[in-house]
């Protein structure tokens, strides 16, 4: 570089160099009198103590809700408890916690209930008190128990992995579908997705919906059913882990497996092991440590007098038996503690 090029560099620098000199001092009065306010912002969030209530201990998907809560609450300088729940979905259990968590004065509570009207029975009281609610992954029924709710686009996310899942079959032929609890909303945005999904690929036939109680031989029992039933089935969409598991059994007894192709949601050990072997094609991989990262910030933006957002859609991938032991694909994995 020539002597002709440094010299007007050096005149911008000594001039940015000479401003920074004369706002300094400006930008310290303006502190001292008026700026205090932007401090109280900062110290509304630095110190706040965030509980975190879920509906099942040990559950490795609300573990990640925690840790991801915890990571961003600490470099906001927030005190974030650990995940406070019962042994199982239990709402009269998780009600007994929340109660005694809000005893603390809690400045916020990251929540997922048990059940969409039982659960808000606690709330109201953290509301009187002036909690910040954030609900995450399981919707309360009334809107005003929280500030936000956090979750993933279950609707969205059926339909991406069910045209995964058409092009798999080559675009044709029949095509089951397992569900869960047919009142529940979760459930009812996953086949919402799947079906209008379809509407997409005119020469598969979805020959069968349905939804068997929860239990793994009954889950068992209605797949090998529609195998039989349906002998030239080509695929099957499942709404969650409990779902693939009870249909590989009858997958593996037919001794169809690759064969009739199949999908799910969520990246817990089941699932992974699922597509480990080849018996599960895709799943689709929520992010809970995302929500709990999600669940900071609007948490944080509640406490500097910000608007929240009402809702907000958590990211999900799709996570396939080709790529499950990758880096990439590892990183997607339910775990069961904090990185």
């Amino acid at each position: 570089m020539n002597a002709r090029s440094v010299r007007p560099r050096r005149r911008i620098l000594l001039a940015l160099a000479a401003t920074t000199l004369l706002v300094g001092p400006l930008a310290a009065c303006s502190a001292d009198d008026g700026g205090a306010a932007g401090g109280g912002e900062g110290d509304a969030v630095t110190g706040a103590t965030i509980a975190i209530a879920g509906p099942q201990s040990g559950d490795p998907y609300y573990v990640q809700v925690a840790c991801g809560a915890q990571a961003a609450g600490t470099k906001l300088g927030m005190d974030v408890g650990e995940l406070q729940a019962p042994q199982n979905q239990n709402q009269a259990q998780l009600t007994t916690i929340v109660q005694n968590v809000l005893t603390s004065a809690p400045d916020a509570l990251i929540y997922t209930p048990a059940d969409p009207v039982a659960g808000g029975i606690p709330i109201q009281t953290a509301r009187e008190d002036g909690v910040t609610v954030i609900d995450v992954d399981a919707q309360l029924d009334d809107d005003a128990l929280y500030d936000s709710f956090v979750a993933s686009n279950h609707y969205e996310g059926a339909k991406e992995i069910t045209a995964y899942l058409a092009e798999l079959i080559g675009g044709e032929g029949q095509i089951a579908a397992i569900g869960s609890l047919a009142t529940n909303p979760i459930t009812q945005a996953r086949i919402k997705g799947f079906e209008d999904a379809l509407k997409d690929y005119p020469d598969i036939e979805v020959v069968s919906i349905s939804y068997p109680e929860i239990s793994a031989d009954v889950i068992q029992a209605n797949a090998a059913s529609t195998l039989v039933k349906y002998p030239d089935l080509k695929a099957i969409y499942t709404t969650n882990f409990l779902n693939s598991t009870g249909a590989a059994v009858a997958l593996r007894n037919a001794g169809v497996v690759g064969d009739v192709k199949m999908v799910s949601w969520d990246a817990g050990a089941a699932n992974v092991e699922l597509l480990q072997e080849g018996v599960l094609q895709a799943t689709v991989a929520q992010q809970p440590y995302a929500m709990g990262e999600l669940a900071i910030e609007q948490i944080a933006k509640k406490l500097k007098g910000e608007e929240v957002d009402q809702t907000v859609d958590a990211p999900v991938e799709i996570l396939t038996s080709e790529d499950v032991d990758s880096p990439e694909g590892q990183k997607l994995w339910y775990k069961t503690e904090c990185d």
